[in-house]
């Protein structure tokens, strides 16, 4: 009688309210769900911090992440384990350890040990020089890893970073030479400051929408040093550049603005369609985040063979992912059945 083949063991992650590590206590990035949960940067839970202070499980985070998440952070602080790089400790029977992403201060991954296996939950993470105010990036070898897949599809090219500053800085020159208001559409947490302190350098004053003038705040609470932003109050200098969610590209006192030129700093910027939907005078692909190559080059980094892809183009990343031999699946909610296909 022939030997049936021996069965593979279980995957190492799971979503139920956020990512899971099987066998284990932990939640990463989740509203609850499990006895812990582990934030991983500012951006990756800004929008669910009271959910997850709702709930009765211990935080682990970064000092850095619970200081720009600002008040949720601070509601946080009583049950919150807080904890630096490259400081292993164990939960049970659990060896569990953070290290730096590269892309905003404080950010991390989960890497945990359960006797001979290796996980290592890195959600947005990346290598080679950090954002501003960040650590470098760092990886261990693991035999399954999580990752973030928002700009997982080849479209996703960025510039490197003093590239990405310098259009910046000529789109201003540009601009204010030819007396139009110097527009900067960006990202609040993260890219906002970054090139805060960009043209900051350059001698440029800063204004910007409330967002980014609390990111600004928070990034001074984590210990980042960032140039002032002031509340733009509807009016800019000639020595003035103006720093704006691109969520809010169409506000009134954006369009009351006259003579404005608009740029667009965005990993989004490299998608054609989203530059035309966003209308803007000059389109810079730059995040802190990787973009395509930058993710299969962390994940070869950490020689897992088990990968788990979450968020934006999840689907795309896991394909190329599994046509290299890797066990690539898609985690996240489930998808709502459309009622009205059939009839479609």
């Amino acid at each position: 009688m022939a030997r049936s083949a021996p069965k593979a063991p279980p995957r190492a992650f799971s979503y139920r309210s956020g990512t899971r590590i099987d066998g284990t206590v932990v939640a990463c990035d989740a509203q609850g769900g499990g006895d812990l949960i582990f934030l991983s940067s500012a951006s990756a839970v800004a929008g669910q911090a009271g959910h997850v202070r709702a709930s009765r499980a211990q935080v682990l985070a970064t000092p850095e992440t619970l200081a720009l998440l600002g008040p949720a952070g601070q509601r946080l602080r009583a049950r919150a384990l807080t904890i630096g790089y490259g400081r292993p400790f164990s939960l049970g029977a659990l060896r569990v350890e953070l290290l730096p992403t590269g892309v905003l201060p404080g950010a991390a991954a989960l890497f945990c040990e359960a006797g001979e296996r290796r996980v290592l939950y890195a959600g947005c993470a990346r290598l080679g020089p950090p954002a501003h105010g960040a650590s470098a990036g760092e990886v261990r070898a693991a035999d399954a890893v999580c990752i973030d897949a928002s700009y997982g599809h080849p479209r996703f090219r960025f510039l490197p970073r003093h590239e990405a500053e310098a259009r910046v800085q000529a789109f201003v020159d540009g601009a204010r030479a030819a007396g139009r208001a110097a527009v900067v559409l960006c990202a609040p947490l993260g890219p906002a400051q970054e090139l805060a302190a960009a043209l900051g350098g350059q001698g440029w004053q800063l204004r910007g929408h409330r967002s980014i003038v609390e990111g600004a705040a928070a990034y001074r609470r984590a210990g980042v040093p960032v140039p002032a932003v002031a509340r733009f109050a509807g009016k800019l200098a000639p020595g003035e550049v103006l720093l704006w969610p691109a969520s809010e590209r169409d506000a009134g006192s954006l369009r009351r603005l006259p003579d404005a030129s608009l740029a667009w700093v965005s990993g989004s910027a490299a998608d054609p369609d989203a530059v035309a939907e966003l209308r803007v005078d000059a389109a810079i692909p730059y995040a802190a985040a990787p973009d395509f190559e930058g993710l299969l080059t962390y994940v070869a980094a950490t020689g897992a063979r088990e990968v788990a892809v979450k968020n934006g183009y999840a689907e795309d990343l896991a394909a190329v992912l599994r046509a290299r031999g890797l066990d690539a699946y898609v985690i996240g909610p489930p998808r709502q059945i459309d009622l009205f296909a059939a009839a479609e």
